[in-house]
């Protein structure tokens, strides 16, 4: 998995409502990646975490909501 897959992983995770510490278990600290990688997907996944949650229909359909 690319760097970019892992981003994806972690939007649809927050998206279903995962808590950060659940993300950095099953996600992050599981990513073949080396330490400083793995730093910056929990910036991303805590920066993403921060913002407010504004699903459109095809994200409520990505992650199983429903529309």
């Amino acid at each position: 998995m690319v760097f970019a897959e892992f981003q994806h992983a972690i939007e649809g995770a927050l998206l279903a409502g995962a808590a950060l510490d659940a993300i950095e278990d099953k996600i992050i600290n599981r990513a073949p990646l080396d330490e400083e990688q793995q730093s910056a997907l929990w910036l991303y996944a805590q920066a993403l975490a921060d913002r407010p949650a504004r699903l459109m229909p095809g994200e409520r359909e990505f992650v199983g909501l429903g529309a």
